[in-house]
């Protein structure tokens, strides 16, 4: 590997720890420098074992653990892989094959200045969740325990709304880790589409962001959904890299 194929692969693996910690699992296990995570189901990077660093162990032990781990709580084992690291021909030899199943795989980790989201906006962000932004957010008018902990346990998260006499037309949710925002769960009600509401609470989640000393923000996007690419490609976003599940044969 050269030089910059190492610097490249540092970054890519530095902003996937910065993703782990906003969005936080119910159960974590420590794997050298894996990280093996349970969330009831909700979403795959928060039942997925996160391959970086090294485990400490031979792979296919560490893989082994990690599995027990997933099936101890209920999950599929699952690894969640920079696409094209170092770690996806061991997966091979150790019997494991790309989750060609999981809607929206493979996804893409974005990036941008926060200053490409600012912009006037009507957007109000609260430090606690209400009982009008769940339901926008989670498909429902409140969370299962595993979405409120995924959702609400990151040290610095804000949510953001967009509300039009007295109804949350667009929500999103935030999380502040060292100076990056990273977001998700960005949701406009079908009806209120097309009136730059997105781009509102997007800039109300970044002026609440810049205030906690945020300088870029970071989101995780599958590859397919091609409106939200189309959204923040023009608000600046670049692919950073991708990453793909990988699950035991």
């Amino acid at each position: 590997m050269s030089t910059e194929d190492a610097r490249v692969r540092h970054d890519d693996e530095a902003l996937e720890q910065l993703c782990a910690r906003a969005w936080p699992a119910v159960a974590e296990l420590r794997i050298g420098g894996w990280r093996a995570r349970t969330a009831d189901g909700f979403t795959g990077r928060a039942n997925s074992t996160l391959l970086l660093g090294s485990p400490g162990m031979p792979v296919a032990d560490a893989l082994a653990k990690a599995a027990a781990f997933a099936r101890e709580h209920g999950q599929q084992p699952r690894a969640h892989v920079v696409t094209g690291s170092r770690w996806e021909p061991s997966l091979v030899s150790a019997g494991w094959r790309l989750e060609v199943e999981r809607a929206g795989m493979p996804a893409l980790v974005q990036v941008g200045p926060l200053d490409g989201l600012l912009a006037p906006h009507r957007a109000e962000v609260r430090s606690v969740p209400w009982a009008q932004w769940w339901p926008l957010v989670v498909g429902r008018a409140s969370p299962t325990p595993a979405e409120h902990h995924v959702l609400t346990s990151a040290e610095a998260v804000g949510y953001g709304a967009v509300t039009v006499d007295g109804e949350v037309l667009a929500a999103v949710r935030g999380a502040v880790v060292d100076d990056h925002l990273h977001f998700a769960r960005l949701a406009v009600r079908p009806d209120a589409r097309g009136r730059g509401l997105a781009r509102e609470v997007l800039a109300g989640l970044a002026t609440w962001a810049q205030g906690l000393g945020a300088q870029r923000y970071v989101l995780q996007v599958s590859e397919t959904n091609t409106a939200a690419l189309g959204l923040y490609s023009r608000l600046g976003a670049r692919t950073h890299h991708g990453y793909r599940y990988w699950v035991p044969v």
